[in-house]
């Protein structure tokens, strides 16, 4: 998915956010958002959302020394949800297709995105996604796909949500022999994303048959795949099923073929390049055609 110049904007809030988040110095949030606004402009506007993030967290970085500004909310998050995680165990129990109650668990736990919002309330938007319907909804798909499969692929996004994504691995364990489940998370920190200290604080390590790889969004990337390394796409390859969560990895992966989207839109460029809305569930095989099901607001795959 390429830029769209209200993306420019939403670039430079978000620049603000993190400089409240790590000082009161009005002068160094000044310095630091026009510093940004200098990279914002000179950087190409037909790349993906996500470089331009790179970029941004690199300028940031250098001015204040601080590399993991959201360090202490990542560890909230997760604490959060761990807290919750009975309670959300108790939704599967008492669920007649458990699969797909996990999946809409992991979809919900796409809102902890500080890039994109600055303000959720965990609770309430579980309760919301439990009883809306997917606006794409290629879960038979995926489930079809399990089936067959002796390997996964996750793509994870944000810390807090890699708990909703521990459920839905150990979930997909209970139900199919997956010989191996492969996670990939950031090597280096950028906005709320997981990287191995959130696996290792939620026991994602735990499951059986997993393991771990990571790229580093501080460096350069290949082609379309931006700051994703080559090796990407073997990855994909060499894999039955791939699953990329939330809205980041629909940025930059969205021109693949072969992975299950898994995420909320959670702004209007998104929602307008997915042909849905903001706010929508989305469940989308990527290369998939999609026709509208106007009687139930949705899209079904061809």
């Amino acid at each position: 998915m390429k830029v769209h110049i209200d993306c420019i904007l939403c670039h430079q809030r978000q620049a603000l956010r993190i400089m409240n988040l790590i000082t009161e110095d009005r002068t160094l949030h000044e310095q630091v958002l026009r510093q940004v606004m200098a990279h914002l402009a000179k950087t190409a506007w037909d790349t993906d959302p996500m470089t331009m993030t790179r970029g941004m967290y690199q300028v940031i970085h250098r001015t204040t020394g601080i590399i993991d500004p959201y360090k202490e909310v990542k560890r909230r998050s997760n604490t959060e949800v761990l807290q919750i995680y009975p309670e959300l165990q108790k939704y599967l129990q008492h669920s007649e297709e458990p699969l797909l109650t996990a999946c809409k668990l992991a979809v919900a736990g796409n809102i902890m995105d500080f890039g994109a919002k600055e303000h959720f309330n965990i609770h309430e938007t579980i309760q919301h996604v439990m009883k809306t319907d997917f606006a794409i909804n290629h879960y038979n798909s995926f489930e079809m796909s399990l089936r067959k499969a002796s390997s996964l692929l996750l793509f994870a996004d944000n810390a807090g949500e890699i708990v909703f994504d521990k459920l839905l691995l150990e979930t997909i364990r209970e139900l199919y022999p997956l010989r191996k489940i492969t996670v990939v998370v950031k090597e280096l920190p950028i906005i709320n994303d997981a990287t191995m200290e959130d696996v290792k604080q939620v026991g994602l390590a735990d499951i059986p048959n997993i393991e771990f790889l990571t790229v580093n969004p501080w460096t350069d990337g290949n082609g379309h795949l931006a700051w994703l390394p080559s090796e990407v796409e073997t990855w994909i390859r060499d894999r039955d099923v791939v699953i990329a969560k939330g809205q980041a990895n629909y940025e930059i992966m969205s021109d693949l073929k072969g992975l299950y989207f898994l995420l909320i839109a959670k702004c209007d460029i998104v929602a307008k390049d997915t042909s849905t809305y903001n706010g929508a569930l989305i469940f989308k095989y990527g290369g998939a055609t999609c026709i509208p099901n106007k009687e139930h607001n949705t899209y079904l795959m061809t």
